[in-house]
């Protein structure tokens, strides 16, 4: 194999690897949103909602860094030739109606939401980890 190809699968392996790690922060902070999630349709109030809240910004936050990472990972796959690219798609939250409107429809719409995102994360890591693992038994054979 050539040095070039070598280089292009280390450059996979790293963007897999940051992927993966921004997927991982945002699995953290999705299942601690979902436990103040839990404690909000539980009759928390506005101050669980507004930490809630918060979690999910923090979710939100590396999500887009999950995103671009997957991206960037997408783009290294790309360079070398007979690998597909990953096709994950990850919900945006619902911002607002949570705050405006907090009763019990809102809290269960925006566990909802949360749930379905940690499931999104969930099968993005198991496509990193097994496009990872590929990734590395094609440098052990380098």
């Amino acid at each position: 194999m050539s040095i070039n190809y070598e280089k292009e699968v280390a450059e996979a392996v790293n963007a897999a690897n940051d992927a993966l790690y921004h997927l991982t922060n945002a699995e953290e902070v999705l299942n601690k949103a979902r436990n103040w999630g839990i404690a909000d349709i539980m009759g928390g109030g506005l101050i669980i909602t507004a930490v809630k809240r918060q979690r999910m910004k923090e979710a939100s936050y590396e999500l887009s860094k999950a995103k671009k990472a997957m991206n960037q990972l997408n783009r290294e796959l790309l360079d070398l030739d007979g690998w597909a690219t990953m096709d994950v798609q990850m919900d945006d939250f619902l911002e607002v109606a949570d705050y405006l409107f907090d009763n019990f429809f809102t809290d269960m719409m925006s566990q909802s939401r949360i749930n379905n995102a940690r499931n999104q994360v969930r099968n993005a890591i198991e496509q990193v980890e097994g496009i990872l693992d590929a990734l590395s038994d094609l440098q052990a054979e380098m």
